[in-house]
């Protein structure tokens, strides 16, 4: 068996900070795209190497999380 090192991946900050600007730019979802329920934001702060900070709304479902947790228990 070979000795392999770990690979990695390295994403250059520049486009982190593109990622990070277009996530901002985009409006807030205000209803599951799977079910239409209304959505709870919990925001989330993200920062670069350059010293940027980014705080986004991260989307939950209480339905799909719900449903989601429960075939997961199930398992």
């Amino acid at each position: 068996m070979a000795n392999r090192s770990p690979r990695s991946i390295i994403v250059p900050s520049e486009s982190v900070e593109e990622l990070f600007n277009a996530l901002s730019a985009l409006p807030r979802l205000t209803h599951c795209r799977k079910c239409g329920t209304a959505l709870s934001h919990l925001d989330a702060t993200f920062f670069s190497p350059s010293g940027k900070v980014w705080t986004l709304p991260l989307p939950f479902c209480s339905k799909c999380n719900r449903e989601e947790a429960v075939v997961t228990d199930a398992a």
